[in-house]
């Protein structure tokens, strides 16, 4: 049986979060053992981008990171080729989905859903501790700081109805007022278990999207998912995703030619336990590109 060949960038940096040992998530990916769980895949890794991360939150490294990750994502959407980009901090996504929005048809319509505890939309005015990684999806709404939205390589932004954000448990007022401003739908874990769990409010989710849209793709903050699932995580946040529930939705979808990326961030090796993180995110993708 064929393969699927998924183009994949891994973006050694946290130029944009605390930590330091999250830059080596994509290394430690890339020889990890655990890349046997994929069935149907087979990742083929460009040449990291590493990013120097001696002056944290660097607007300058950051506007570098962007346009080296844009060129990426563009080239993967001028191919037809469904890409995988592993992170590093969620700073990665100003490049990954500024790509996307420059490479697509004009008149298409795109879905980004966004699986995070946290809302990332702060701007460097708001933001209480000045990591750029809780601040991309201001960036992606262009919404952010003249400063900061200059690191985005793109004239187009996604519109606020057209990002789904799921999973949320962990923001500041800032943000809900940012996010309503702008019509972002908003799925935090009360929302979800009011619905019925991630099972069912994920599966109708990604089903509708699929559905209504030209195209959609998928970001995710491993911090997203419960501690006890996934340890290694750069930002903890207690009680999140259930690890098996968030597999079998994704399991249970076909994902289909719309789907054109995934982005995973935030896996921090120095935080995980066991290589239990490690091994969920080959799952994840396992899961998604079967």
């Amino acid at each position: 049986m064929n393969k699927k060949i998924i183009p994949t960038l891994g973006v050694s940096s946290c130029v944009g979060g605390p930590s330091d040992s999250c830059a080596t998530a994509p290394s430690i990916l890339k020889s990890s053992n655990y890349s046997s769980v994929l069935v149907n895949s087979e990742l083929k890794w460009e040449s990291f981008l590493e990013v120097s991360n001696l002056n944290k939150n660097s607007l300058n490294i950051l506007n570098k990171q962007s346009c080296v990750i844009n060129q990426f994502a563009q080239q993967q959407i001028e191919n037809k080729a469904s890409f995988l980009v592993l992170g590093g901090d969620h700073s990665i996504a100003i490049g990954t989905w500024a790509g996307v929005m420059n490479q697509l048809p004009p008149d298409a319509t795109f879905a980004l859903i966004w699986i995070d505890a946290h809302m990332d939309a702060h701007t460097v005015k708001t933001s209480p501790s000045g990591n750029l990684h809780g601040m991309p999806v201001s960036v992606l709404l262009g919404e952010a700081d003249h400063e900061l939205q200059s690191c985005y390589p793109s004239a187009k932004h996604i519109d606020g109805q057209d990002l789904y954000m799921f999973g949320v448990r962990s923001y500041e007022t800032d943000e809900i007022i940012l996010l309503s401003k702008m019509k972002v739908n908003v799925f935090d874990t009360q929302r979800i278990e009011k619905d019925g769990g991630t099972q069912k409010v994920l599966f109708q989710l990604i089903e509708t999207i699929s559905r209504c849209y030209d195209y959609f793709a998928i970001s995710i903050d491993l911090d997203a998912i419960d501690p006890k699932d996934a340890p290694g995580v750069e930002t903890r946040e207690e009680a999140g995703l259930s690890a098996d529930n968030l597999l079998a939705t994704f399991e249970n979808l076909d994902f289909g030619s719309k789907f054109i990326g995934l982005e995973i961030a935030e896996f921090d090796p120095e935080n995980d336990k066991n290589g239990k993180t490690e091994k969920l995110v080959y799952k994840i993708i396992n899961s998604i590109y079967k």
